[in-house]
């Protein structure tokens, strides 16, 4: 080879290969194709696949339970829910350290001959408690998820606002039913310390009355949290533990009629009388000598009618809540 060719060799770049285009007579058959999971050499049944599987939306009832877990898990973070809870525990505690409470209440009608009235005793501010518990964790629920702009993460999602607004309600008046069953559970206890008899009947009438009670209180207050911006954990338990109260003891004082005693507002007065208390720590308790303890299902009634009535009017709010 001369050197001329072998310097045109160096300056002349040699040409590329072309690549070959695959002719359609050379491409595998169907089924025999590489880079698919075929050619792997994996096989699946149809439910190991999930081939058969329909995917829809949840039910009604799954979203609402759906909602009421992740509020339940974030009264769990709350430190009023442990606070509340300690304030039941402290029945058994102001029972044994303060034993002149009871002998205090003595004075003022209570009988130290039954455990009924020690219970009654020892759940003496059960009236005011249940307003002012109710208030703190229903009264904000609403307002804090607009608030901090999660209601517009949560509600345009494939979930109705029946679900979002009913399951955050149950979630508040399960926490609220727990604590107030917890201090039942504590003042019973503390009672069968120096009593051998407990009177079951009244004692069940009593949680009844409560458990309604604890329905007509947080429906109240999470009603008006709906129908308010900011919401409110005070307005709710003065509302209903001290103005309405005040109004109809003037009203019945008027007309010499205790009727409207059958209220919700009373019916932690009611739950209290039935085990024999003669005063409790609310405003009600000037209305409970005068209270026809023997039309409690009356009361349980009306209870009902008010729970569904606050929660009807508080759903058409959030409905037409505009995002």
């Amino acid at each position: 080879m001369s050197i001329s060719s072998k310097l045109d060799g160096l300056i002349m770049p040699k040409p590329k290969k072309e690549p070959e285009i695959p002719r359609p007579e050379d491409a595998p058959a169907d089924g025999e194709r590489t880079g698919t999971w075929k050619a792997s050499g994996y096989s699946a049944t149809d439910e190991e696949a999930h081939r058969n599987e329909r995917y829809s939306i949840s039910s009604s009832l799954r979203q609402t339970l759906t909602v009421f877990m992740v509020q339940m898990k974030l009264f769990s973070k709350m430190r009023w829910t442990y606070i509340l809870l300690f304030t039941a525990l402290l029945i058994p505690i102001i029972a044994l350290l303060a034993p002149d409470f009871i002998d205090l209440l003595s004075t003022f009608g209570y009988s130290k001959g039954y455990s009924t009235t020690k219970i009654a005793g020892l759940l003496f501010f059960l009236p005011l408690m249940l307003g002012l518990m109710t208030s703190i964790m229903c009264g904000t629920q609403m307002p804090t998820e607009f608030k901090e702009s999660t209601a517009y993460m949560n509600i345009p999602l494939p979930m109705s606002r029946a679900s979002f607004f009913f399951g955050k309600y149950l979630a508040g008046f399960v926490m609220c039913l727990g604590i107030f069953m917890f201090a039942y559970s504590m003042a019973i206890a503390t009672a069968m310390l120096d009593y051998d008899t407990i009177f079951p009947d009244l004692i069940a009438s009593s949680i009844a009355l409560t458990v309604i009670g604890v329905l007509a209180y947080s429906a109240t207050a999470y009603t008006i949290g709906c129908l308010t911006k900011k919401g409110s954990s005070v307005f709710p338990f003065v509302l209903m533990s001290f103005i309405l109260p005040l109004i109809i003891l003037i009203i019945c004082s008027q007309i010499n009629d205790y009727a409207l005693s059958l209220l919700p507002m009373f019916l932690g007065e009611a739950a209290l009388g039935i085990l024999g208390a003669s005063m409790t720590g609310s405003v009600g308790m000037v209305i409970l000598g005068s209270m026809d303890l023997t039309l409690t299902w009356l009361m349980a009634v009306i209870g009902i009618a008010w729970t569904a009535a606050m929660l009807i009017i508080g759903y058409l709010k959030t409905e037409r809540r505009e995002m």
